[in-house]
């Protein structure tokens, strides 16, 4: 059986405002210190996809991390992310059975201005779309408590600089009742906006 740590939600999640952009997102930290900040437009409803801006920030140590937006790793949209360089590459993946996630194409990211890797942590803001479509249902905007599972590696992906490279195995993995409702800006193209313009 899979230890306690790895199926209990975490804590709630809280309001968090970016210092540099002012954008405040929903956050969700994992105990290895990963945060899944989330903004999503007010108007969005549960019966049409939507788009969201995630912020994802990770110490150094993290080789890469993960995101199942459906709460679990199959037949669900899953981003990966890791540091390359200076920067962080985001990877759209998804994976049929409990196997290794294959390169995916359903959804896309757009990688935004305020992207960095330095010698503590790496931090990455994209624009993700088609990842609220779950396939035989779609995200809540207005959930407080959406599964989001997550997953992360102390060793980095083979080759980095490109998105469609192996990684290993996860060492943890667990899961987030993010509080999807708390991420809801009025200002949401403009924060994109503000973000692409300085990429």
């Amino acid at each position: 059986a899979a230890p306690a740590n790895e199926i209990a939600p975490r804590q709630a999640s809280v309001k968090y405002c970016d210092p540099v952009s002012t954008i405040c997102y929903s956050e969700s930290t994992s105990p290895e210190k990963i945060s899944f900040r989330t903004a999503i437009p007010d108007n969005a409803t549960a019966t049409a996809d939507f788009d969201v801006l995630v912020q994802l920030q990770a110490p150094k140590s993290v080789g890469w991390a993960g995101i199942a937006w459906g709460g679990t790793m199959v037949n669900n949209p899953l981003t990966v992310a890791w540091a390359n360089a200076n920067t962080v590459v985001v990877s759209s993946r998804r994976a049929t059975a409990r196997t290794y996630p294959q390169p995916w194409t359903g959804a896309n990211y757009t990688v935004l201005g305020g992207t960095v890797s330095n010698s503590t942590h790496w931090t990455v803001n994209f624009l993700a779309k088609g990842v609220s479509n779950l396939g035989t249902s779609r995200l809540n905007p207005s959930s407080t408590a959406a599964s989001i599972a997550y997953a992360q590696s102390v060793q980095a992906p083979s080759t980095p600089a490109d998105p469609a490279s192996r990684f290993g195995i996860h060492n943890s993995r667990g899961k987030f009742s993010h509080n999807l409702a708390l991420g809801k800006i009025s200002n949401f193209r403009a924060a994109v906006a503000q973000l692409a313009s300085e990429a």
